[in-house]
């Protein structure tokens, strides 16, 4: 009967780890046959038959025979990831020595809970010795105690795989799902320690004393905890060094994405700089277009006293042509006019009869907030605004909308306002101020406000949203 249960427990445990080897497989690399229904289970059915294999050809408990049974282990379940599995072979390599590794760790951490089992059977084949008349329940209760063992043993096995796999795979963050590079050498550092260690124990694990064999537990028996620790603390090393690396590698990826940016950065302001000057020189020359041009015509008019129409319709078109030069915004600064002109023509593009007004907003030389910072304000400020009047043209199709920007100067701060407003005969009370429908909308404005509010306080200001009815206005301070 024990035999039975036991070899049951040996079931059970070979399909929970046919379970952590199949989801450890899966979250590093896709089965080449995706599309068949349940196609990542085939791993755990593959581990199945390998362990079933590899314990009928490997029967012997001598340490050669653990050992064959452990490269022939390796070797099936690496030739079945190639088969298998898309991605490279450093990759399959990872896969198959990562895993055997885990196991083996595993294992000799839960073994040493053997010696609880055997305490206890000599406990109680004391207690027999003493009273004869229990003697005969021995066997069975021996049997019963070794059962509980084995569970004891698995079930501790299977929680520090389970464990340890879920912890590598989630760790797992590379946008190359199904492939590695030279990086996996570091990964396998780890992992091979300790499947040598694993192999070592078994090689000294019987020995042979005066011709009989003796496990090394029953010669060293301190061993029970020097080699749990051992194995203990080299699966923490293979879990948290893969850990480590993916940091650092999240970590350099950061960095560059940050060099890439600053690189942007500076680009940008170097061609505002250039659009400034470039706005300066347009403005200098339209003023002097339009005196040169309003004297050519004052003179014409003069000399031919109206006796020729076409060449005062001709200076006519000239003069209209020059005042399309300019932007119709004017805030004195070459970024803002921009900024401001594009998000107003897209709100008169995507809200018909929309109301802008910018004609009081103005920076001048003392606000010193830098081009790029007042483009991130602007640009969040306004794009919420627009996406409000859109969704409350949505809602009610006769509602008038405004967006209105200024900008004033009190005491010591200088405030940027940007205000949406709406009037409507249906106007609900959910409508109004700043309506966002969705959980993204949400994000993404909240993701607007934040950087405005960064902008704000790196000039030792803050933001405020103020809702009065169906009039919402962000308000941005700075120090002037």
């Amino acid at each position: 009967m024990a035999e039975w249960i036991m070899g049951l427990i040996g079931v059970l445990l070979c399909l929970f780890e046919g379970y952590c080897i199949q989801s450890f497989f899966g979250r590093f690399a896709v089965p080449k046959l995706c599309r068949i229904r349940n196609a990542g289970w085939a791993t755990g059915i593959a581990w199945i038959v390998i362990r079933a294999f590899s314990e009928g050809l490997y029967s012997d408990t001598d340490s050669v025979s653990l050992i064959m049974e452990l490269l022939f282990t390796f070797c099936t379940l690496f030739v079945f990831c190639v088969c298998w599995y898309q991605g490279n072979v450093l990759l399959k390599i990872f896969l198959a020595v990562q895993f055997i590794s885990l196991r083996e760790l595993s294992f000799w951490t839960g073994y040493s809970l053997i010696y609880i089992g055997n305490e206890m059977i000599e406990a109680l084949a004391h207690k027999a010795g003493i009273g004869m008349a229990s003697a005969e329940y021995l066997p069975v209760a021996a049997g019963i105690l070794s059962c509980f063992v084995i569970a004891l043993v698995g079930a501790a096995r299977c929680a520090l795989l389970f464990v340890s796999t879920r912890k590598i795979a989630g760790s797992y963050c590379s946008k190359q799902r199904g492939r590695m590079g030279k990086e996996v050498a570091f990964y396998l550092l780890p992992s091979v320690a300790g499947t040598l260690v694993s192999v070592l124990v078994r090689l000294l694990l019987i020995t042979v004393t005066d011709g009989t064999p003796v496990l090394l537990y029953e010669k060293y028996p301190a061993l029970y905890l020097i080699i749990p620790m051992t194995a203990l603390v080299l699966l923490g090393a293979v879990v948290f060094s893969f850990r480590i690396y993916q940091d650092m590698a999240v970590l350099q990826e950061e960095r560059a994405e940050k060099i890439v940016l600053e690189n942007q950065i500076t680009q940008m302001q170097s061609s505002i700089v250039e659009m400034e000057h470039l706005y300066d020189g347009i403005r200098s020359v339209k003023h002097d277009m339009k005196n040169h041009m309003a004297v050519l015509q004052n003179l014409i008019q003069k000399r031919y006293s109206g006796e020729d129409e076409e060449i005062r319709q001709y200076f006519e078109g000239m003069r209209q042509s020059v005042e399309q030069i300019d932007s119709r915004v004017h805030t004195g600064n070459a970024v803002s006019d921009a900024v401001v002109g594009s998000k107003f023509r897209y709100a008169a593009k995507k809200v018909k009869g929309i109301r802008l007004d910018a004609s009081k907003f103005m920076l001048t030389d003392a606000v010193t907030i830098k081009a790029y910072d007042m483009g991130i304000i602007l640009n969040n400020g306004l794009d919420n605004a627009v996406e409000a009047c859109m969704q409350m043209r949505e809602k009610q199709p006769d509602a008038e909308t405004y967006i209105t920007i200024r900008s004033f100067r009190a005491k010591n701060m200088y405030f940027i306002e940007i205000e949406n407003s709406f009037d409507g005969s249906a106007l609900s009370r959910g409508d109004s101020g700043l309506p966002i429908s969705t959980k993204k909308d949400k994000e993404v404005h909240g993701i607007g406000l934040k950087n405005i509010r960064k902008c704000a306080v790196k000039y030792g200001g803050d933001l405020d949203c103020i809702v009065e009815g169906n009039k919402f206005t962000l308000s941005v301070m700075v120090k002037s």
